[in-house]
């Protein structure tokens, strides 16, 4: 398992949540690569903290689907299929789209101008150096329309399913200047109050990956499998 690339110190927080972040963090942005073993004692070497808290973090992670878990092989970063996906972006689909019915008749011109000052920024991040901005930004635009719906427990919903979504896009950047394009479209849809529109627009803007993570997988590039030992470990 690599290093994370960024690795900094523990902050004002409790240890288990730390670790929790510093895990997810180096899942998503690629760092530990899907289908890797999570040592508990290599983490907690590389984090500086005890081991207690990153198998607790581990424990939890494997509990919410972020992570996998054998009694006798431990802890691995979830693999990633494209049936895995589609059923995220199926559960994402169905709570998004009732967000845009809440939300589109509720949004504002500040949020409108938020929106496309975040398109203009993903419209730059066109490298693929640019993709772990460009995920951040991108989901930042996303929830300019969920925050307006009202819904603190909707929030929490939507959060966890683009957290289990994020290693796959990071796996490769998808064309942005598609993105770009739907994102602007999605603005005029919005200012439009074209809910159903932005139900339409959004379901494509899914698919794209979805069928992109298909071919990937069709040319088995999703990283590598769990090891075939039957040898325990620590878990």
């Amino acid at each position: 398992m690599a290093p994370t690339p960024h690795p900094d110190p523990p902050q004002p927080e409790a240890l288990l949540e730390y670790a929790q972040r510093r895990i997810k963090t180096a899942i998503a942005e690629g760092t530990i690569a899907p289908g890797s073993r999570l040592s508990p004692s290599v983490l907690a070497a590389e984090f500086g903290i005890s081991h207690i808290p990153i198998r607790e973090a581990l424990t939890y992670l494997s509990a919410i689907g972020y992570v996998e878990h054998s009694h006798r092989l431990g802890f691995f970063a979830r693999k990633l299929t494209s049936e895995d996906l589609a059923d995220i972006y199926h559960w994402r689909a169905v709570l998004e789209n009732e967000a845009y019915v809440m939300a589109v008749p509720k949004i504002t011109e500040a949020d409108l101008a938020q929106m496309r000052r975040l398109a203009k920024a993903t419209g730059k991040k066109a490298k693929a150096e640019d993709r772990l901005e460009f995920v951040r930004i991108n989901r930042e635009f996303h929830f300019v329309a969920f925050r307006r719906a009202g819904s603190e427990r909707l929030l929490r919903f939507l959060d966890y399913l683009w957290d289990v979504a994020e290693p796959y896009m990071n796996v490769e950047l998808v064309d942005s200047s598609r993105s770009y394009r739907d994102h602007l479209e999605a603005i005029k849809l919005f200012e439009a109050r074209d809910t159903q529109g932005v139900i339409n627009l959004m379901s494509e803007h899914r698919r794209v990956r979805i069928d992109h993570i298909a071919t990937l997988e069709s040319g088995q590039k999703l990283g590598a499998a769990k090891p075939k030992s039957e040898e325990p470990v620590e878990a």
